[in-house]
């Protein structure tokens, strides 16, 4: 029950949002960052069908990198990408090639050679509340790499979990596909800033080669976990041949001014109805509810 009054008051305050979106010029919205986790078919396929709907184009990273070159936008632009590399999102393939929308998936190595990402043990273990997992979870962040790998080797102990990530052969076959760029999320999907200058680089140069070895193919372009990063992060992208980086940072994307290694996006949660959907999407929720 709380769940559907939850639902129901989420909905309520997208669809206000966006009729205040009728208030707002337009051009704010003429080019839209979009990314998702592990979203339904049914959710992905509803954003694309709104945004063709709406008469914007959606286009792959390489094109919106000469874009940012250029700083030209004449149409109504929307770049979509999708964190981590769960396996669900195998089955929005057939979406995707149905409307011809590239997409970008930012792929966490390390789990998908192990089949989870950490943060599932930390939320299968004690830490089941929402409260308590995400505390754990903002505690487990803020450590450095030798305190990080020492408190997941203790989750971890005597907790199986079914694999969630794609596999291997799983993320190649996704390369593939003529709409999909892979790119990188790191290799374990730590909190960079807290780790050493040299685990930063670790992370970001060795997922970047091992993602090139498995697809045979430039991986150009990276996603910072949990949006985490800093000036000293994005010189090390920079360093490591990143050619565009993405945050979570919120904020209208002015092509003539946006910073290529740190691009906004606008999160469309999994579990999103319709109306918060659309909310997110164009940004407006992040704008007055986060606010």
């Amino acid at each position: 029950m709380n769940r559907r009054i939850n639902h129901f008051l989420r909905e309520s305050v997208g669809l206000g949002l966006l009729l205040i979106k009728l208030l707002i010029p337009g051009r704010k919205f003429q080019l839209l960052s979009i990314y998702f986790h592990n979203p339904s078919p049914k959710l992905f396929e509803f954003i694309i069908k709104q945004l063709y709907a709406n008469s914007y184009r959606i286009i792959a990273l390489e094109e919106f990198k000469n874009l940012i070159q250029e700083k030209r936008l004449n149409e109504k632009i929307a770049i979509i990408t999708i964190d981590d590399g769960w396996k669900n999102n195998l089955e929005l393939l057939e979406i995707i090639r149905k409307y011809k929308a590239f997409i970008t998936v930012f792929i966490t190595t390390s789990a998908i050679e192990q089949g989870n990402f950490w943060f599932e043990y930390v939320k299968k273990g004690k830490y089941q509340t929402k409260a308590s997992f995400r505390r754990k979870k903002i505690h487990l962040k803020k450590l450095d790499e030798i305190s990080f790998y020492k408190e997941l080797s203790s989750l971890k102990l005597g907790v199986t979990l079914e694999r969630s990530a794609l596999t291997r052969e799983e993320v190649v076959q996704m390369s593939s596909e003529p709409f999909v760029t892979i790119g990188s999320h790191s290799v374990s999907h730590i909190s960079l800033p807290n780790i050493s200058i040299e685990g930063q680089k670790k992370e970001l140069s060795d997922s970047k080669k091992i993602l090139e070895i498995w697809t045979e193919r430039k991986v150009n372009y990276f996603a910072y976990p949990s949006g985490d990063y800093s000036d000293n992060l994005k010189s090390i992208a920079k360093e490591c041949g990143y050619e565009l980086c993405f945050t979570i940072d919120t904020p209208y994307i002015d092509i003539e001014k946006v910073d290529k290694l740190s691009i906004p996006r606008m999160c469309v949660n999994d579990d999103a109805g319709n109306y918060e959907a659309l909310s997110k999407m164009y940004g407006i929720w992040y704008k007055v509810i986060s606010h």
